[in-house]
């Protein structure tokens, strides 16, 4: 009945989503004139290596193929240059372009692309030499490769179907028992090699649930046959480590029509000895949708956009940032203006893209998004007719300002947080929720660095209601839950797969998990005891947080006692006596931490513009890589720079005409949801939704046990059980995750907005906002006015003017036709949706 702006539907009309199948990724061309097309011509051509060695029967060598281009571009040509090898009884060229040696003796391989040629110069020696196959080297290697020990297979940790292998080979001694001796060793077989299960099943010779998992002719399954033919050897324990892994090209950006990418991998050993691994390395696309990635390391794209590689060998990986672009014809970078460092950022990945972002949005879109995304509320009618008649040009500025320094930006924050801390009666007690949201309420408040805000928690010690920072040891008490906990909050990263095996997706280790837990190996609590009683009784609900003596963590695996460990640097010394959290909190507040500041900035963009840099927000790791690495780094600097300032933060973000841009689409972003070339909608949080229809229609909520005029966004946590407010997502706060808040649109909450209680009785009190307007005999256009005021920001365009007037017009009971204006109102999306 009412009309919305264009990108704005009925919410009880959208929830039903479309799906859509992502495009198929091609494969290299085979046709000559294609193949031509691709290569161009390019002003060189580079091949890498630039000499080869193969060193026995089971060296072998991937070769990259790059062309250069007079406009500075770079395509890989690996799939479409041509190659021959001088003398051809030297080397066995394989398709990619892959190395295998023949004989001994000296050759070429020459390679061809665009009119350009190079020659390569091959060496092979040792073909008359035994070559053993390494189980760990090798096998394990292949098994990686073939997916048999990943979390879905039998690196389960129940296995799968009675076999069971270390999740992505990190205890290679625990394989080779379960493969060499488990059930009688009836999965390898060194007398018939061929017919061994682990052969079998791999290459799809027997029935097998995980299918064929690599081919009979590929390398993992010649490494596999290698080390059954040569008897099941295993390693000795004096086998040199791998020390390092590299990836060639370490990064590229390609343009049409080049959309592949081939890659080298080569790793290092402790004895200096170096081995290209590409087909025995585990490849992985960040984004399956954008980009595959073959089994043979050739990077494949579906369409534009940037993937990080994850290259897996063993424990080695390495994340390689691959970017494919499609110039749009006639496109022209608009040159909009830049108000800060942010908008340089985001405008230099969208130009890069091909991207043009969105006009500014409009000064009533605009004061309705700061007061949401700020303070957590509607603007009142006032505010907002006092910010559209303002002429000043810095207005918006000025509006951030002032919203930054209010009493509600500290509620709201500090609801945020409360959230993501786990504050919860259920945990630590009424009084300790309380508490807690008045510590941080009061943080916020006095705009407390945040880095002394975290220094205070994880060195918290005392009662837990005299001391409210303790609770963070009242609601994790044992040293492996405060190490996740304090981790996937404060740097950004979730180590939770660590405690059982080695990070399969990250670099963290079982040493790094346990070593993390160390730090509060020694933090105990207690009941808070009543003085005077005999013997002293425990106090209502108080716990004290105290440091013991001693305590230790013992790595399961190993049985080593961990020493305290900063992750991803290493073991630390911490003087006897001393307090471990204390060196912990420096580290972790320190300027120089490369992720505490980053993983704030992060969450805090997050909320702002409703999409984190890095997405999820706590899950920070190299195949989850960030949409624009300049802007991130350029926010934690600045963030450290101002000695982590959170209203400093806030106004730089909000200040940024990247913020202030408008949710419509542009034809060239229609199709963006990564690159924050528009605004994104949301649906309201739980607790704003509440606030806001209580503001629409004058009629506050009422909270069991709290005082009158108590906004949802000032509860202390989520017990208070509300219905409308459980239904919108409030979090339990039993996760350390912002996840746990729901954002999706759902039946329940349909039918809470279309015949719920709590919209219904707040439509229908006769004290409300409606009420009171009728009874002061205010004219028709003057109610519309205010009720639009009210819910979105704005007057009513016309055509809405005259379908809402002419409704009620032609009612019988004008009270009641105004009540269905009101509803329509609260029922569209873009009062139900920041935008």
């Amino acid at each position: 009945m009412l009309r919305c702006p264009a990108y704005f539907r009925p919410f009880t009309c959208a929830l039903v989503l479309a799906l859509t199948a992502a495009p198929a990724a091609a494969a290299p061309p085979v046709d000559p004139a294609d193949r031509a097309a691709v290569v161009g011509q390019p002003a060189a051509i580079e091949v890498f290596p630039t000499a080869v060695t193969l060193s026995g029967a089971r060296d072998a060598r991937q070769l990259v193929v790059t062309g250069r281009y007079a406009d500075g571009s770079a395509r890989d040509l690996t799939a479409v240059a041509t190659a021959r090898v001088e003398p051809t009884d030297i080397v066995d060229l394989q398709d990619g372009l892959y190395l295998r040696g023949k004989k001994n003796g000296a050759a070429a391989v020459v390679v061809a692309a665009g009119g350009k040629e190079v020659r390569v110069p091959l060496a092979v020696d040792g073909m008359d030499r035994p070559a053993p196959v390494s189980f760990r080297r090798d096998v394990v290697a292949a098994m990686n490769v073939g997916g048999c020990n990943m979390g879905a297979c039998h690196g389960t940790p129940s296995g799968k179907n009675g076999f069971k292998l270390s999740l992505r080979g990190f205890d290679p001694a625990a394989d080779f028992l379960q493969l060499t001796r488990e059930q009688f060793g009836r999965r390898t077989d060194k007398h018939d090699p061929k017919g061994s299960l682990m052969l079998l099943k791999g290459v799809g010779g027997v029935p097998h649930e995980g299918g064929q998992r690599f081919g009979l002719t590929s390398v993992p399954a010649e490494m596999i046959t290698a080390w059954l033919t040569e008897g099941l050897a295993d390693d000795p324990a004096t086998l040199p480590a791998v020390k390092k892994a590299e990836v060639v090209p370490a990064g590229r950006v390609l343009k049409a029509p080049a959309k592949w990418q081939q890659l080298a991998v080569n790793v290092t050993y402790a004895d200096g000895k170096a081995r290209d691994v590409t087909r025995l390395t585990n490849f992985s696309s960040s984004d399956p949708s954008i980009a595959d990635v073959t089994p043979a390391g050739l990077v494949e794209f579906k369409r534009p956009g940037e993937v990080a590689v994850l290259c897996r060998y063993l424990e080695e990986m390495v994340a390689v940032r691959v970017t494919y672009l499609e110039p749009r014809d006639g496109f022209a970078w608009p040159n909009p203006p830049e108000s800060n460092y942010v908008d340089t950022h985001v405008y230099a990945k969208l130009k890069q893209m091909s991207i043009a972002p969105s006009d500014l949005c409009t000064d009533d879109e605009f004061v309705r998004r700061a007061h949401l995304d700020c303070v957590g509320r509607l603007p009142t009618i006032e505010e907002v007719k006092a910010f559209l008649a303002d002429k000043d040009a810095k207005k918006r500025d000025k509006l951030i300002d002032k919203l930054a320094d209010t009493p509600e930006f500290a509620d709201f924050w500090a609801l945020k947080w409360a959230d993501v801390l786990r504050s919860s009666r259920k945990t630590i007690q009424v009084k300790g929720s309380y508490g807690f949201q008045a510590w941080l309420r009061g943080h916020f408040q006095r705009n407390t660095p945040v880095d002394e805000i975290v220094r205070e928690l994880i060195t918290a010690n005392g009662n837990t209601f005299a001391n409210p920072p303790a609770n963070y040891y009242r609601i994790a008490k044992d040293p492996q839950s405060l190490a996740e906990t304090t981790a996937q909050l404060f740097l950004g990263v979730r180590m939770q797969c660590a405690k059982c095996h080695n990070h399969p997706f990250e670099r963290w280790t079982q040493d790094d998990y346990y070593g993390m837990a160390a730090w509060f190996a020694r933090v105990r609590n207690k009941p808070e005891p009543v003085i005077g009683s005999k013997p002293a009784a425990p106090a209502a609900g108080a716990e004290v947080i105290f440091l013991a003596r001693d305590g230790e963590v013992t790595q399961p695996r190993t049985q080593k006692t961990m020493k305290p460990r900063y992750p991803g640097i290493g073991d630390v010394d911490v003087k006897p006596g001393a307090d471990r959290r204390e060196a912990l909190a420096e580290w972790l507040t320190s300027p120089g931490n490369p992720f505490f500041a980053k993983s704030v900035a992060n969450r805090v963009w997050f909320h702002l513009m409703g999409k984190g840099i890095v997405d999820p927000v706590d899950d920070f790791r190299e195949s989850n890589p960030s949409c624009n690495d300049d802007l991130l780094d350029a926010l934690a600097k600045d963030f450290a720079k101002n000695k982590f300032d959170m209203k400093h933060l806030v106004r730089t973000i909000m200040k940024s005409r990247t913020y202030q841009l408008s949710a419509q689409p542009t034809e060239t972003n229609r199709d963006d949801n990564k690159y924050f070339s528009h605004a994104v909608t949301k649906l309201l949080t739980a607790e704003q939704l509440l606030d806001a229809l209580c503001d629409v229609t004058a009629v506050p909520e009422k909270f069991a046990g709290l005082p009158a005029g108590t906004r949802a966004v000032q509860l202390p946590d989520g017990e208070v059980n509300h219905p409308f407010l459980k239904t919108f997502g409030q979090p339990a706060r039993e996760l350390a995750c912002e996840c746990e808040r729901e954002s999706d649109g759902n039946l329940a909450q349909a039918l809470q907005l279309i015949n719920g209680p709590t919209v219904n009785e707040k439509i229908r009190n006769p004290g409300n906002r409606l009420g009171k307007l009728l009874g002061g005999k205010t004219a028709d256009d003057a109610v519309l006015t205010e009720l639009y005021y009210s819910a979105l920001s704005r007057p009513p365009f016309e055509d809405e003017k005259k379908l809402a007037l002419a409704h009620v017009a032609k009612a019988a009971d004008k009270r009641k036709a105004w009540e269905d204006v009101l509803w329509a109102l609260i029922n569209t999306r873009e009062f139900l949706f920041r935008h």
